[in-house]
């Protein structure tokens, strides 16, 4: 993918992905004090604007919803049907940015339940938007320096994360959607709690994913 200026992206997220004024407000995440917190002031902080920015583009809509997994049959699901056409509530997008499955991770969805459930997503998605490029994120550890005692959870006792990202690169492959390897990549990225990214992993996640698309 090349700098294309004018392309509309849509950003399909869980609490990664939040950020107050832009994302749904009864799912944010990055609120005020957590905004302050982690250094991440202004939109232009957050990975997905990053990338949005850094390949020429502009933002549609960001529906994403803090503490989403891909799995569940909720109405905060991946799979939800008002999420994916949320999406296109400013238009067609020409990019959307799919990055979801740390909550399926973290509460340690069953594979095969997540690999049925996240084709699902994928094929709903290439239904209501045929001519979108969809990308999606494999998953990216990250962490914590020892000044923060308090962890997001217990990521020791989850089943591997490599199972859920090969996961998605097999479903991906499947459904032809493109996907952003970042798990591929010996590095982790700066957080605030272990999982929620600070300023600096927030750079982190959009570099890799402007390597993966570019």
């Amino acid at each position: 993918m090349t700098k294309e200026k004018g392309r509309i992206f849509s950003v399909l997220g869980d609490s990664i992905s939040t950020f107050a004024g832009y994302t749904p407000a009864e799912a944010v995440f990055y609120d005020m004090w957590t905004k302050k917190e982690a250094g991440v002031f202004q939109p232009e902080d957050t990975w997905w604007m990053q990338v949005i920015n850094g390949l020429g583009g502009a933002l549609g809509v960001n529906n994403s919803y803090a503490g989403s997994l891909v799995s569940g049959h909720m109405a905060t699901s991946g799979t939800a049907g008002q999420r994916l056409t949320a999406l296109g509530a400013k238009g067609n997008p020409d990019v959307i940015l799919v990055a979801m499955g740390m909550n399926d991770w973290a509460f340690c969805v069953l594979p095969e339940e997540f690999e049925f459930e996240y084709r699902r997503m994928l094929q709903d998605i290439k239904q209501l938007y045929p001519e979108s490029e969809i990308w999606c994120a494999t998953l990216l550890r990250g962490f914590i320096d020892d000044s923060h005692e308090e962890l997001f959870f217990n990521s020791d006792g989850c089943i591997s994360q490599k199972i859920y990202s090969d996961i998605i690169r097999k479903v991906a492959e499947e459904t032809e959607v493109c996907v952003a390897d970042l798990g591929k990549y010996a590095v982790e990225y700066e957080t605030i709690d272990g999982v929620h990214p600070n300023k600096s992993g927030m750079k982190t996640l959009a570099e890799l994913w402007l390597k993966e698309m570019q």
